[in-house]
């Protein structure tokens, strides 16, 4: 009975060994960066950029705290990823070391993020392009190392080829907060 199962096992692996490829190795070529890609040019270079909160209101009136940072757009991986390096001054001596990057999912129909920064936090989300603006809209979801969840959405509209202007949602456990920013090609 062993050999009997033996032998048609090694007859399956023969016969299946056996079969032509769908595809021959050498036939094999890498394919291009999807066209989708492109449309991210726009973001490519050195940025500086400010922002502000929105909401809640923190304090008298036109004191609401601002924050700062800077940022680089680059294409790796023979263009097929969108990678984004850069650093936010938070004020009070805190900072926080971010990446990120953007890859199109054909399946989806819309680009895919993934987010992570020096504060142990990391998120995925999803970028399309704006049906009424030359820009993006952003949703996505992050976890910090002790399990806070944050979700955020927001847009970035391209104002000039140096110029983009965004704003965003978050909520997490400090709450509802809402900022709003400008980001400045760096010369």
């Amino acid at each position: 009975m062993k050999r009997s199962l033996v032998s048609r096992v090694g007859f399956a692996i023969l016969v299946g060994g056996c079969a032509k490829p769908a595809m021959d190795m050498g036939e094999m070529k890498k394919p291009s960066p999807a066209p989708e890609m492109k449309k991210l040019d726009g973001l490519v270079g050195s940025w500086k950029w400010t922002g502000e909160m929105v909401e809640p209101s923190m304090g008298d009136a036109g004191q609401q705290p601002t924050f700062s940072g800077t940022g680089k757009f680059e294409f790796i991986l023979g263009g097929s990823v969108l990678k984004e390096t850069g650093s936010m001054d938070m004020g009070e001596g805190q900072s926080m070391a971010y990446e990120g990057y953007w890859v199109w999912d054909a399946g989806a129909k819309k680009y895919r993020t993934y987010f992570l920064n020096d504060w142990s936090e990391n998120g995925i989300g999803w970028v399309t392009p704006c049906g009424d603006c030359d820009g993006f809209c952003m949703k996505g979801d992050s976890v910090d190392a002790q399990g806070a969840k944050k979700r955020g959405e927001g847009c970035m509209k391209r104002i000039d080829k140096d110029t983009w202007e965004w704003s965003m949602t978050e909520k997490g456990p400090m709450g509802k907060m809402k900022m709003k920013g400008t980001s400045k090609r760096a010369k």
